[in-house]
C-alpha cells in the first residue's frame, strides 16, 4: 500500500492509492468523515465536524476544493 504525506501548515493530506480500511480513515481524520468527490476518480476524507471541533483550516486542502476544509484529510485514487 503507498502513501505519501504533505505537510501543510501543521496539518496534513494522506494520500492512498487504494481506499483503506474505516478504522485507518477514521485515524487520518480524527472522527467521523464525509466523501467529497474529486476530479480524475479522487475522494477526500475530512472530519465532518471539523469546523465545530475548531480545527485549523488545512490550506492545501481548501485550495483543491475551493473552500474551507479543517483538519487532517485522505485523498484515496490513483492517476
Amino acid at each position: 500500500m503507498n502513501t505519501t504525506k504533505t505537510k501543510t501548515k501543521n496539518k496534513e493530506i494522506i494520500y492512498y492509492e487504494t481506499e483503506p480500511d474505516i478504522t485507518i480513515i477514521q485515524e487520518i481524520v480524527n472522527g467521523y468523515f464525509t466523501i467529497i468527490p474529486l476530479t480524475k476518480n479522487k475522494s477526500m476524507y475530512v472530519d465532518e465536524e471539523g469546523e465545530l471541533k475548531e480545527l485549523k483550516v488545512n490550506v492545501k486542502a481548501t485550495e483543491i476544493v475551493g473552500y474551507n476544509i479543517y483538519g487532517n484529510v485522505l485523498i484515496v485514487g490513483s492517476e
